[in-house]
């Protein structure tokens, strides 16, 4: 039995122009650079300091803005779409046994809701909670709230933070290259496995 746990953002939802255009709405108010489409290309190739230099927000300002942002992409959520076919992949991995979970910082609630409307409704557990001091942390103390019935568990994401964040926490990482950051961003931070098809959990989890 394997259990394995998503990053929601980017991995399971399609946030990524939503995010873009929300930043940019507050982006003259908090003094940042707005961010044009023909940027994401190399944007995605950075890792989020990188980025955040890119664009002028300052580490103080940071959380002032990654709360607005996040408060006004938890409105938004339960309108998304997932940003990849997911779902025959998901009930694949569960009629082979394996536990399904999300590990998010958006609100609980609104994952349920995005799951529901997108009949998504696979998933053993939902995780939700706050990153301030990095995922690392929330990964450790999921995995010490949560009866988590297996001991190795794996963690997909789809950004350079997942990967590090997993490691960190001494589990295995795949990371997916149709979210936030590029295939090539991603393995230089060195994941077990990048994949760029859903299928390809399948035979990495299985076999």
């Amino acid at each position: 039995m394997h259990t394995i746990i998503f990053d929601f953002d980017g991995t399971i939802a399609d946030t990524l122009s939503v995010v873009i255009r929300i930043a940019n709405k507050f982006a003259d108010h908090y003094g940042y650079k707005k961010i044009p489409l023909s940027d994401l290309p190399k944007l995605r190739e950075k890792k989020p300091s990188a980025v955040l230099k890119h664009l002028g927000i300052s580490i103080f300002k940071l959380p002032i803005v990654a709360r607005k942002i996040r408060f006004e992409m938890n409105k938004e959520i339960i309108n998304l779409k997932t940003v990849v076919d997911i779902k025959e992949t998901l009930v694949h991995l569960k009629e082979n046994g394996c536990v399904l979970g999300i590990l998010t910082t958006n609100s609980r609630e609104n994952v349920m809701e995005f799951l529901k409307k997108n009949d998504l409704e696979l998933f053993d557990f939902v995780y939700s909670g706050r990153a301030v001091f990095g995922k690392s942390r929330l990964l450790k103390k999921m995995m010490k709230e949560k009866t988590i019935p297996h001991e190795d568990p794996i963690y997909v994401g789809d950004e350079i933070r997942d990967v590090e964040a997993a490691k960190k926490a001494g589990i295995r990482v795949i990371g997916v290259s149709w979210g936030y950051n590029t295939k090539n961003a991603l393995l230089k931070s060195h994941p077990d496995h990048v994949i760029e098809e859903p299928e390809e959990l399948k035979d990495i989890i299985l076999n």
